[in-house]
């Protein structure tokens, strides 16, 4: 809008209508739609298949524009109603998520599919990893002592020996892409530090376990005597933890099944689009194989 107040056409520069409403720009789609569909017709009529399918691509792509500027199929000369006319646009839509054509990410049936299965892999993985720690025999209030790198008497060491106290469980950092339990701990001499904080690491359990044999070997290779271990297998999971819901996993799902960044990064996982293994099992087992037709489930 110029200063005057009146409307001036970004493609004609004329005055009293804008780019959308510009007769000079639609008639000149009508030209470039008319021109393509002829220009395809006879590459096909001479043999070049490359060229006519490049000229129909560029004909249907002006057809959905004048289609959604005067709502009337160049193709048939016939008006449509904006539900046909944006039934139309979709057939062209291509979703970020699975790559089919006809819907969006919003409504794309493969996304709920893959958040079914995510949930129920999460499901199992935490019977498994919560197996599997108890079996450790560390839980809330464990003693192990174990060798990490850090400052002692001002001077920065790589085998320093602690014993560390565990102080909480991260239950909700267990789902299906990290399937272990992962726990805070801290140097049990600066339980009652008031920045107890700044002496607070966090490990998975596995790894917890084996810098603890780690220190256990090297202790018995220098005669040295270490710590007895102190475990306390209370790994008792909240209410609800091991039936996992869509909602309960909220923020996970956020960030397993992200809407922003590149292509790459918002596409379909390969795991989820090709199933094998435990993820395959959960697609059996939910019924849900008659959404993947290209996978042989025999």
């Amino acid at each position: 809008m110029s200063w005057s107040g009146t409307v001036t056409c970004s493609y004609c520069y004329k005055q009293g209508h804008n780019r959308r409403k510009c007769p000079e720009l639609t008639e000149a789609i009508e030209r470039q739609y008319i021109g393509h569909t002829l220009n395809a017709k006879e590459s096909r009529e001479k043999g070049k298949i490359n060229d006519a399918e490049w000229y129909e691509s560029r004909a249907e792509l002006k057809r959905q524009e004048y289609m959604k500027r005067t709502k009337i199929d160049l193709a048939t000369g016939e008006k449509v109603s904006n539900k046909a006319a944006k039934a139309a646009r979709m057939k062209k839509v291509q979703c970020g998520y699975c790559g089919k054509r006809g819907h969006t990410r919003r409504t794309c049936p493969a996304v709920k599919i893959d958040k079914q299965v995510f949930v129920e892999e999460t499901r199992r993985m935490r019977i498994a990893a919560l197996k599997t720690a108890r079996q450790t025999g560390i839980g809330l209030g464990s003693m192990l002592p174990i060798r990490s790198p850090g400052y002692e008497n001002g001077e920065w060491r790589r085998d320093i020996l602690t014993l560390r106290y565990v102080k909480s469980i991260e239950w909700d950092s267990c789902h299906a892409n990290r399937p272990a339990l992962t726990v805070k701990h801290v140097d049990a001499r600066k339980l009652g530090s008031p920045d107890q904080s700044r002496y607070t690491s966090k490990d998975q359990i596995e790894k917890l376990v084996q810098a603890n044999d780690t220190a256990l070997r090297y202790a018995d290779a220098a005669g040295q005597d270490l710590p007895p271990s102190s475990l306390i297998p209370t790994l008792d999971p909240p209410k609800g933890w091991l039936q996992p819901t869509e909602q309960s996993l909220a923020l996970v799902i956020t960030h397993a099944f992200p809407t922003k960044g590149n292509k790459h990064a918002t596409q379909r996982g390969y795991d989820y689009a090709y199933p094998s293994g435990m993820i395959k099992e959960i697609i059996k087992d939910l019924g849900l194989t008659e959404h993947f037709d290209h996978i042989n489930w025999s």
